[in-house]
């Protein structure tokens, strides 16, 4: 997978969100997501997370994406 097409996944489930995606290894398979979605408001740090690897859940699932490092905040 490339940055842009998580990018994209992103902005389709989370509108509104701010965010930043790196490739780690520059091989597709490891990024960090920087996201800040209104959608995370009153939820815990494990719910924001759990919503945005369930963008990518066949996936990771799948090992096509090895890791996400997430990094995500209440708009």
């Amino acid at each position: 997978m490339q940055a842009t097409d998580l990018e994209e996944r992103l902005k389709a489930a989370f509108p509104e969100a701010e965010l930043m995606v790196t490739d780690l290894t520059g091989g597709g398979s490891n990024f960090e997501v920087r996201i800040i979605a209104s959608q995370f408001e009153g939820k815990s740090r494990i719910e924001q997370h759990q919503a945005v690897m369930g963008v990518f859940d066949a996936e990771l699932k799948s090992g096509e994406l090895h890791a996400l490092t997430l990094k995500t905040l209440a708009k």
